[in-house]
């Protein structure tokens, strides 16, 4: 399991990596996002991250329904998704301004996730 936690720990960098990044080129210079490797990598890499955290689910026998962290955390990557879709999808569907509101706004849901990833548990404000 800990060479599997570690894989998932790299997709989970590269693909927050890889939205910043986007995030960036999206608001400052989208033309740069128009090829096939912009829109293919992180589709695979997002995809390794979903396989890698199944299988951590899976191996240690977590059921999402019984462990409120997990459960926060798999809502919580809904809305990323959803604010990511916003802030990195086509031209001339919305503005600049909204782009950039969902974009930071994906970021600091990351963050939460992170945060609810390393200390187990959704009320992230009790940790600090």
């Amino acid at each position: 399991m800990p060479t599997l936690k570690f894989f998932h720990v790299i997709f989970v960098t590269l693909s927050v990596s890889g939205f910043f990044l986007r995030g960036v080129l999206r608001l400052s210079a989208p033309d740069m996002l128009d090829n096939r490797f912009a829109r293919t990598v992180p589709h695979v890499n997002d995809t390794l991250l979903l396989v890698t955290g199944i299988a951590l689910v899976a191996g240690y026998g977590w059921n999402p329904f019984h462990h409120p962290w997990l459960e926060a955390k798999l809502a919580a990557l809904l809305v990323y998704i959803g604010l990511g879709s916003i802030a990195l999808g086509r031209r001339g569907e919305r503005s600049r301004r909204i782009r950039a509101a969902a974009w930071l706004a994906a970021l600091a849901v990351f963050a939460y996730i992170v945060v609810v990833a390393i200390y187990k548990t959704p009320r992230i404000w009790l940790v600090f």
